[in-house]
């Protein structure tokens, strides 16, 4: 342990292992779930393992598989991490175009790069150093740049740019390739390999600037390039899971294209120049000796693996990403070893507390599940529904009954599945629904089950029968939100139509729709800052009016007022309201604008005593992170921000005694916060 302390010194102590308190934003308290899962790469020894997550990266220790650092978390959105040779740097790629080195010494970042893609897709999708530390690397969509980053940070002393590259011609279907132009350096010397076009490789001396070899004849688009030990050669893989060999001074195939039979494969090159695959299913992986045809091993996998996987660079390891938040890592024996280790979410789109507070539910995408959380351990106790193998994904898929002995549960075909918890027994299954996305939720007296679909229609059922009782067509678009009056009698539904509509539950009829107004004729409604304020007034949103819809719609817990944040889906769309009505009149009683950089506000919750609002939004470029807000009721007065997650808040709830928030966001995290201070306990 002592030796590998020395080489990646900037590590917290051993002995440190509370992970959900690790570099977190001012204001928060925990962070449930580690982010959602980007890339891995191993360290030049195989001793470490860097995870590439929505709110950072991860360094874990590969013999022990604890982590032991959480770098990057000040932004997050990181897609991918590599080593340098020597281990004293690691680059980072992330979703903003930011290319950082971090001194593996004292864990800072000593250098930052803006990749600056020309292309509407900014991400980096790879980085890669020189052998001898020198030269830095980067590629994304259709564009790549090489950087002499530690003498010339910012500009690259070469760059290639693919003319007119098409997405399609870099996927495959139910399968998660590098589609974003692979890059490789040589290892002793500054060869660099490319793709410049979808059938094409160029490899270029960084040196002299000059091409000096073109490798065509692929069967299909390159993923993966590698070279080998003594530089000769380039090993790709393409579209299709094949593998072929170039010699790049001849510009010629040296072993025939082998095809294997999952949906991608990686490559290393062993420690005597053997080529090791990986030919990654969606279960299961299978190591191959690429030279000799041969099977070297085989183990399943945890959940399916449409995520990242990579070779250690002498090929005795190999780390595979799954869908449900596991990574396993499959060490070369005898006898050879799989070990995992979990903790990476998918984005936590929903999030309810019990009753008595002990216990945190979020709703994750995909097959991550409903995720039951100790609050006071911070840690799993539950995972829910037990064996499904569904996927939900969008809207507020998940719904506790008010006895806590029901969940209803959206599925990835459009059914609607009813578990009995305590006994984890499916006891009914709705599947009236023609659309995936169904937006639930139970009333308060636990008699009915309202589900709003993404074709517009709104159905009310008996929870006793599970008969459908109500069949609500009046809305003409996806209906997004839907929540109940207090009483358990009335129910308010939104949809993208740019309607919200209150219903009466027991009849199935509507009361009446929302009033919308472009604007307030009484200015003195409005809430904000001054500037924000004249805007709207003088009709500044109205460009946007006919994109603008309540996404998100809450009842206080009195029942006298409906709280409705307001928006649109286009990225430079003014219109982000908070609109207040009341409940009785249906007149409106406040509209809160946010100041500008806040889009989206849709995910919202009253606080138990009624006093306060909060509110999250989704993240605005130039922002670090992502704003949760409190506003006080009465006055629409701005109490408090915290600057919360990587990317968008998807949705808040408070504890039954409101003393603690909890945020669920797209970056695969539930962030716990402490309310106390701001409006009591």
């Amino acid at each position: 342990m002592e030796n590998r302390r020395t080489t990646i010194p900037a590590l917290r102590p051993i002995e440190d292992t509370d992970v959900t308190t690790w570099e977190l934003p001012e204001g928060a308290i925990a962070r449930l779930g580690q982010g959602g899962l980007r890339d891995v790469g191993f360290s030049p020894d195989g001793l470490y393992l860097a995870v590439a997550t929505e709110i950072g990266f991860w360094l874990y220790d590969t013999t022990t598989m604890a982590p032991r650092a959480l770098w990057g978390a000040e932004r997050g959105m990181s897609n991918v991490v590599t080593f340098s040779n020597d281990t004293q740097w690691i680059a980072s790629g992330d979703q903003d175009g930011m290319v950082k080195v971090w001194d593996t010494q004292d864990g800072r970042c000593v250098t930052k790069i803006d990749y600056g893609s020309t292309h509407r897709f900014d991400d980096v999708f790879h980085v890669h150093f020189s052998s001898d530390g020198q030269h830095l690397a980067a590629s994304g969509f259709g564009h790549s740049a090489v950087y002499a980053w530690r003498t010339d940070r910012e500009t690259p002393i070469v760059s290639f740019t693919v003319e007119n590259p098409k997405l399609d011609d870099y996927r495959k279907k139910d399968a998660d390739y590098d589609r974003q132009f692979p890059i490789a350096f040589s290892r002793g010397s500054n060869l660099f390999a490319f793709v410049s076009s979808p059938d094409k490789v160029t490899i270029s001396d960084i040196n002299t600037g000059e091409d000096i070899a073109y490798l065509t004849g692929h069967p299909a688009p390159v993923h993966s390039l590698l070279f080998s030990p003594c530089g000769q050669y380039l090993a790709g893989a393409n579209l299709g899971a094949t593998v072929q060999i170039w010699d790049i001074q001849g510009e010629s195939l040296v072993m025939e294209p082998t095809t294997y039979e999952g949906n991608r494969v990686r490559l290393a090159y062993t420690a005597d120049s053997t080529l090791r695959v990986a030919d990654v299913h969606r279960n299961k992986v299978v190591i191959w000796d690429a030279s000799k045809g041969e099977k070297l091993d085989a183990f399943e996998t945890e959940g399916y693996t449409d995520r990242a996987s990579r070779f250690s660079s002498d090929g005795t390891r190999f780390a595979v990403c799954s869908t449900c938040g596991n990574v396993q890592i499959w060490k070369e024996g005898p006898p050879s070893t799989v070990v995992l280790f979990s903790g990476f979410k998918s984005t936590a789109e929903s999030v309810v507390f019990l009753q008595d507070g002990s216990t945190l539910i979020s709703n994750h995408w995909g097959t991550t599940g409903k995720v039951f959380w100790n609050v006071a351990s911070r840690g799993t106790h539950r995972i829910f529904p037990p064996l499904t193998g569904r996927t939900s994904f969008f809207q507020k898929g998940m719904a506790l009954s008010p006895c806590e002995k029901l969940m209803a549960v959206d599925t990835s075909d459009a059914n609607i599945e009813i578990w009995h918890i305590p006994s984890e027994t499916l006891i009914a299954e709705l599947t009236e629904h023609e659309n995936r996305r169904i937006t639930l939720v139970f009333s308060p007296t636990g008699k009915y089950l309202v589900s709003g679909g993404w074709a517009d229609e709104v159905y009310v059922w008996d929870v006793k029968s599970w008969e459908k009782r109500h069949s609500l067509t009046v809305h003409t678009g996806s209906v997004v939100d839907i929540a109940f009056h207090p009483d358990g009698k009335l129910f308010v539904t939104s949809s993208r139509d740019g309607t919200a509509r209150l219903w009466n539950v027991e009849a199935g009829e509507q009361v009446a729709p929302l009033p919308l107004p472009d604007t307030l004729e009484d200015t003195s409604l409005y809430r904000g800052e001054p500037e924000e304020i004249e805007r709207v007034s003088n009709g500044g949103n109205l460009q946007w009016k006919r994109h603008q819809h309540i996404e998100s719609i809450v009842f206080s817990p009195c029942g006298t007022l409906i709280a409705g944040g307001l928006g649109t889906w286009l990225a430079d769309g003014l219109t982000n309201e908070i609109r207040i009505w009341d409940t009785e009149t249906l007149e409106t009683r406040m509209i809160i604008l946010p100041s500008q950089g806040t889009i989206r506000p849709w995910a919202l919750a009253f606080s138990p005593c009624g006093r306060y609002l909060v509110s999250g939004a989704w993240w605005c470029r130039g922002l670090d992170k992502a704003p949760i807000r409190i506003w006080e009721v009465a006055t629409g007065e701005h109490i408090h921000t915290f600057w919360a997650h990587s990317t968008d808040v998807q949705d808040v709830a408070f504890s039954p005694d409101g003393a603690l928030l909890a945020s669920g966001s797209f970056d695969g995290t539930v962030l716990l916060w402490d309310m106390k201070p701001f409006i009591g306990s």
